[in-house]
């Protein structure tokens, strides 16, 4: 099975039960306008209502992953810029929520720079990878503006309020390592060769793995922060008890109890 459609701003294909999206504007630092937001929009949408989706792949193309907004297009809408940004986060953050609620696990893979809204979306990923070279930087107040894309959500839940406020006031540029550090990815890779190994290696071994399952785990997490201990422990139940009844968890208890290899295939 193969599908791709034609986007001007975004390379999107499903394949094997994996989907791909590719920020494909590198002439302009894969910047963020209302079309490449539609899009982004779109083609998430697709992937959170496709059962047969098993992981989705984010990554950009040519030398940046995501320089945050497109100024130049701002700029040209500054009579209606109001209504412009908030036409844009629509969609923008409209994506960001298909992937946060989607059950296949997002892995996000920053193949350079990510900066102001290109660095929200990049730490919206379940797994991230980056290569060495990629910088970081929040960068909004440089241009006079506050965070969107959900950064004001995301990072001080990683790294701590204090952190977050740090990053945000100063928008200091930071390394891959440094982002490591603070656990805002998961691997740092050499160069994009690296990287995209260690994005299809993960990529199948969730295609293999207990979709239901990881779905469970992401929808545990993104309502964590928000129940108290009894409200949170009463979802588990009800989760796992689902998942053990599902076709996946009835092989998962056999293979673990037979020492075996489950063969997933829900």
């Amino acid at each position: 099975y193969f599908y791709r459609m034609n986007f001007n701003n975004i390379d999107f294909s499903i394949s094997n039960n994996i989907a791909r999206i590719t920020l494909n504007r590198p002439d302009a630092g894969n910047t963020l306008n209302i079309e490449l937001a539609k899009e982004l929009y779109k083609a998430t949408n697709i992937v959170a209502t496709n059962n047969n989706i098993k992981v989705l792949i984010l990554t950009g193309k040519g030398k940046l992953f995501c320089g945050g907004g497109d100024l130049k297009f701002l700029l040209s809408n500054e009579d209606k810029i109001k209504e412009t940004l908030l036409e844009m986060t629509h969609y923008f953050h409209g994506a960001i929520a298909r992937m946060t609620r989607m059950e296949a696990p997002v892995i996000i893979g920053i193949n350079g720079t990510a900066g102001g809204g290109g660095f929200s979306l990049a730490i919206t990923g379940d797994i991230i990878y980056s290569v060495k070279s990629a910088k970081f930087t929040v960068a909004y107040t440089n241009a006079g503006l506050s965070p969107d894309g959900s950064s004001t959500f995301f990072l001080p839940r990683i790294v701590g309020m204090k952190r977050a406020k740090e990053l945000m006031l100063t928008n200091r540029i930071f390394s891959a390592e440094e982002a490591l550090e603070m656990n805002l990815i998961d691997q740092v890779l050499d160069d994009q060769e690296q990287l995209d190994q260690a994005i299809e290696k993960q990529a199948e071994i969730f295609m293999k793995g207990p979709k239901k399952a990881y779905a469970g785990v992401k929808k545990l997490l993104n309502i964590s922060f928000d129940n108290g201990l009894e409200t949170q422990m009463d979802i588990e139940g009800i989760k796992i008890s689902e998942n053990a009844e599902s076709l996946d968890g009835v092989e998962g208890l056999k293979a673990f109890s037979e020492k075996r290899k489950p063969n997933f295939n829900e």
